[in-house]
């Protein structure tokens, strides 16, 4: 069975697995303790057009079933299953990485490291209140600054950013996964 292109990253106490599927419908996944099976309908990275889904994840380990759930996005599926156990896997399957490497890969964006502190935002780590960062220092000698004037010759040119293709959608904020 061809897998669906994966990425994880986990917690001490859940698994974060994003299916990339674009344009999903009739998704259905089911968690037992020691797997994820999913179906639907959907279009993955190597196709064009959507195409019937049907996939099967056999964990390293055990998941509590009745607590996990799924949220279908835009752009991907995205699934928080949590550990029956504690701990950390560092790896999803009972697989060979060689045998995992087409399709299975670290979710780097979501990924924390063991050490790192689990009760922080997700996502922007420790960047705190990034509008400090107009009060930084070590920018003077800019006083003559005030008298540049306009730019000749750019009267009529439109300052809005309006046209320009907006950034695809970001994955879902991981507390509203975990909020299930």
């Amino acid at each position: 069975m061809a897998h669906i292109p994966t990425k994880w990253a986990e917690r001490k106490d859940k698994l974060y697995v994003t299916l990339q599927v674009s344009g999903a419908t009739d998704v259905d996944v089911k968690f037992t303790e020691n797997t994820i099976s999913i179906t639907g309908k959907g279009i993955t990275p190597k196709a064009s057009e959507p195409h019937g889904l049907n996939d099967k994840i056999t964990l390293l380990k055990e998941i509590i079933p009745e607590k996990s759930s799924f949220k279908v996005l835009g752009v991907a599926i995205q699934v928080c299953a949590v550990k029956k156990e504690e701990g950390y896997w560092n790896k999803l399957v009972n697989q060979s990485s060689s045998s995992t490497a087409n399709w299975l890969s670290v979710d780097w964006n979501l990924w924390k490291d063991e050490d790192e502190d689990d009760d922080g935002p997700a996502g922007f780590g420790d960047y705190g209140d990034l509008s400090n960062m107009m009060n930084m220092g070590g920018m003077g000698g800019m006083d003559g600054m005030g008298g540049m004037g306009g730019m000749e010759g750019m009267e009529g040119m439109d300052d809005s950013d309006d046209d320009e293709d907006e950034a695809p959608a970001q994955a879902a904020d991981l507390q509203d996964l975990d909020a299930k």
